[in-house]
């Protein structure tokens, strides 16, 4: 939300919290080529480092060894923040022109941000036309960043010798990839869902435009502190094992099977550890469905598309889908982006549940 214009390739970089992402790209014609792709997990000490700024150092090493080793040449990149980081609000203000706005949407937001204005950089979309009580309003996409938090993530970044040209927020940008590599257009409802190692972002979208975007902090780090008290571990470890061997256990998959002892015990160990946190992840996901379908004119949920990291957890998708009733289907990120020359599209296949939010910011060409 945050940027400027630029052309020729461009690097989508998704810094998270337990990994660094990067995808370097260029426009062809109507489509997209992919160049390079490069992924790397922060070491352990920066998961387990009590220090912000010790952790900070960890993901400055990370990021410059990451662009080094994998020949990613483009200095240009687009980024984002997520979190308590961005605000996101939908709201409804006088009717007025896309200028007009521009000029006081310092003044109409200060009802709507729990911050002083001076503190935070805003932006703003204007979603369509609405009535109320009679009245012609706007509908509003209204995002805060914390200044201090995106000088942070700006230093972060020269100090990596790059130039920061767009930074965006990680539901937008997974709306970008969406949209890009949908397989069908249409009007139907459907939620974005990217559940990271911190956070989860939940974005519902409704033909093509947002409508409802909100972070939940329950996510992958919360289903490994699970995995880590049951069996005694490090950090570390335990994220190595809920990587190796996490599994959600299905009633169905279980009844299939002559005795629950035949079932490897540390799995259905960590499947008992981490239900706790699924359970309520569930609740704030059927919350957050229920707010939406209240404030959107009644429309409901059709369907979830679901990518991040933690994702990849076996029988997650079917667990989601037995419990909201509607299908939950994994995000298809490079269905339409052109493979460039050399590139490995197995190794990338196999990670495209981490890289959606990436691949979003890499197509971002223009404010």
């Amino acid at each position: 939300m945050i940027g400027g214009i630029f052309s020729k390739s461009i690097v989508g970089l998704d810094i998270g919290t337990s990994s660094i992402k990067a995808l370097e790209m260029h426009p062809n014609g109507a489509k997209w080529t992919l160049d390079k792709a490069a992924w790397a997990d922060l070491p352990k000490e920066a998961l387990e480092a009590a220090k912000p700024e010790a952790r900070q150092g960890f993901v400055l090493e990370t990021l410059r060894r990451l662009m080094k080793e994998n020949g990613i040449k483009s200095r240009n990149v687009v980024t984002s923040l997520s979190g308590d980081s961005v605000i996101v609000r939908y709201v409804k203000l006088p009717f007025m022109s896309a200028e007009e706005l521009r000029g006081a949407i310092a003044t109409e937001a200060e009802q709507y941000i729990p911050l002083n204005i001076d503190q935070v950089i805003l932006d703003f979309q204007i979603l369509g036309e609405a009535q109320e009580e009679g009245q012609k309003k706007l509908d509003v996409l209204l995002v805060a960043a914390k200044i201090d938090a995106v000088d942070q993530h700006i230093s972060l970044l020269k100090q990596a010798g790059l130039t920061p040209r767009i930074i965006d927020v990680d539901a937008f940008a997974l709306q970008n990839a969406f949209d890009a590599n949908r397989a069908e257009t249409g009007e139907e409802t459907v939620a974005l869902l990217n559940i990271g190692a911190s956070l989860t972002t939940l974005n519902v979208i409704e033909g093509n435009q947002t409508r409802f975007t909100r972070d939940i902090t329950v996510a992958g780090n919360d289903f490994t502190r699970e995995v880590q008290k049951e069996f005694n571990l490090r950090f570390s470890e335990a994220e190595e094992l809920k990587k190796a061997q996490g599994s959600i256990s299905m009633e169905e998959d279980d009844l299939g099977l002559g005795s629950m002892a035949e079932k490897d015990d540390r799995v259905l160990r960590m499947s008992d550890a981490m239900m706790p946190v699924l359970n309520k992840l569930l609740g704030e996901m059927r919350r957050s469905f229920d707010f939406y379908e209240t404030q959107s004119r009644k429309k409901t949920v059709e369907r979830i598309a679901l990518t991040g990291g933690t994702a990849r957890l076996k029988n997650l998708n079917r667990f989601l889908a037995n419990k909201l009733g509607i299908p939950v289907e994994y995000m298809a990120p490079f269905r339409n982006i052109e493979m460039g020359h050399g590139l490995d599209v197995e190794r990338i296949t196999e990670q495209d549940c981490r890289l959606g939010v990436c691949l979003g910011l890499a197509m971002r060409r223009t404010v």
